[in-house]
């Protein structure tokens, strides 16, 4: 979206409020489109780094440190991936050591996709200097202002799902999917990823 189309679509959605409120919204969204290019960046670096694609990347990341042991399936239904495109990055993070595929400790006769140690090292190594970072620069906030952040991170995750979904439905019920997404979490399906713990101020 560009600049023209931004301020169209603020102009026509923030009639009423004030100038001060609708600088802050436009500096929030063009700041979170910002951090959304820098993200991608940052991972694709990552991912170069490993000698993996950013896809394989981000899916050796899920494994080793959001979902812990996961079928091949629910690996797919979390990145929007096809099982056969699972399967290959499954294959080349196996080759690469990231991951093995071993029996289901409940169910010996399925097979889930885990990390392993061996390169789990190397994926730390490069996540810890932003690690740092981040901290020194949450060190400058308060506590109050901190679970503010928190907040309004996971509500936009919502919104961000929200619009996943949307985006993975047919186009003829795109529209309906429009109006799910912008209901609260609570009156839709869980998030792939599961629910953030509560914070505690």
């Amino acid at each position: 979206m560009s600049r023209t189309d931004l301020n169209e679509f603020l102009s026509s959605r923030l009639q009423g409020s004030s100038s001060e409120r609708k600088e802050l919204v436009t500096a929030l969204l063009q700041e979170s489109r910002r951090m959304s290019t820098r993200t991608v960046v940052f991972h694709a670096a990552i991912a170069d780094r490993l000698g993996l694609n950013p896809s394989d990347h981000k899916c050796a990341d899920l494994i080793c440190n959001e979902t812990g042991p996961i079928t091949a399936g629910r690996l797919a239904e979390i990145t929007g991936l096809s099982t056969g495109a699972i399967t290959g990055v499954v294959d080349r993070l196996e080759r690469a050591g990231f991951v093995s595929r071993v029996a289901d400790s409940e169910d010996r006769r399925r097979v889930v996709i885990q990390g392993t140690e061996g390169r789990a090292p190397d994926m730390r190594h490069l996540f810890q200097p932003m690690m740092e970072g981040m901290v020194r620069l949450f060190e400058s906030y308060t506590d109050e202002q901190l679970a503010l952040i928190v907040g309004f991170m996971r509500q936009s995750g919502e919104v961000a799902e929200g619009q996943i979904l949307r985006l993975r439905q047919p186009a003829e019920s795109a529209g309906d999917a429009d109006s799910n997404a912008e209901k609260p979490r609570k009156s839709r399906a869980k998030s792939a990823l599961g629910k953030a713990p509560s914070h505690k101020g």
